[in-house]
């Protein structure tokens, strides 16, 4: 049975890079202006068990969001909602006046 110890084991998080804590910043940022923090925090803390399933939909929807957005955007916003990490980042980010 020791073939079955990590079957389902997922992998663990790594740390925010850089580059991605720019790119949340500005998210972040973006969010601010708009005066949708409460907002958006209620949404990231709620979803906050299903962001895995979110991210597998945006891998099945980038074909059509390649049309708007490039694939690597698409992309790194696809890691950025695996990571738990970075979405607590972010909800830092968002919360911090």
């Amino acid at each position: 049975m020791s073939i079955w110890n990590n079957a389902f084991k997922l992998p663990a998080h790594l740390a925010v890079t850089d580059e991605e804590k720019e790119t949340l910043d500005l998210i972040a940022e973006k969010i601010k202006k708009r005066s949708l923090g409460a907002t958006a925090v209620l949404v990231l803390e709620s979803t906050r068990p299903v962001h895995n399933l979110g991210s597998q939909g945006l891998v099945f929807l980038a074909p059509l969001l390649n049309m708007v957005f490039s694939k690597g955007d698409v992309e790194k916003f696809t890691k950025l909602l695996e990571n738990p990490k970075a979405v607590s980042y972010l909800v830092e980010k968002i919360n911090a006046e």
